[in-house]
């Protein structure tokens, strides 16, 4: 067996495992976030300057511009579904469905444009406050330089990965 057969053979259940747990872990994240547990404290512990922990002050500042309730569970309720789409589409791929590309392509895509969407809704009310406060603007940043990449990586790989012609061209052939 030569190496692009082997490589054939094995990125369906690499891929697929890979998507499997990102939508658990996902998964985990979105019900801690619908539970309470605020992303602004997780960002606050990623700058490298501050008291260590979030202030009060700074605190009632943040919930103050912070976007309707409502909304903030609508996107962790939306985060919470794509996570459990990510989890079963993954599956889908280790079956070698032949839907599995389509539907991860479809995937990437819309977690994209949600995740765009969650740091607008999340930050537009909130820049006069990135302007006064350079805590405030290192949670920013961080969420920008850290935390946005992390969540993209994935969806822009599968955009890329599964476009490509070997990859469409063995799909293909599940059928």
């Amino acid at each position: 067996m030569n190496q692009e057969t082997e490589n054939a053979i094995t990125w369906p259940t690499t891929v697929g495992a890979v998507c499997i747990i990102v939508g658990g872990l996902s998964l985990f994240g979105g019900c801690l976030s619908l539970a309470g547990m605020a992303e602004m404290e997780q960002l606050h512990t990623a700058i490298p300057f501050g008291d260590g922990e979030i202030s009060e002050e700074l605190l009632k500042k943040l919930q103050a511009t912070a976007p309707l309730e409502g909304v903030a569970n609508l996107f962790s309720g939306l985060n919470i579904l794509f996570a459990l789409a990510l989890t079963v589409f993954g599956m889908n791929l280790l079956q070698e469905h032949p839907k599995a590309r389509t539907r991860l392509f479809i995937w990437s895509a819309l977690y994209i444009l949600l995740t765009i969407a969650g740091i607008i809704i999340n930050w537009t009310p909130r820049l006069p406050l990135i302007q006064e406060n350079s805590e405030v603007q290192g949670m920013f940043l961080a969420q920008l330089l850290i935390s946005m990449p992390m969540y993209l990586i994935l969806p822009i790989f599968l955009l890329i990965f599964l476009n490509r012609k070997q990859v469409r061209s063995e799909i293909a052939s599940w059928r």
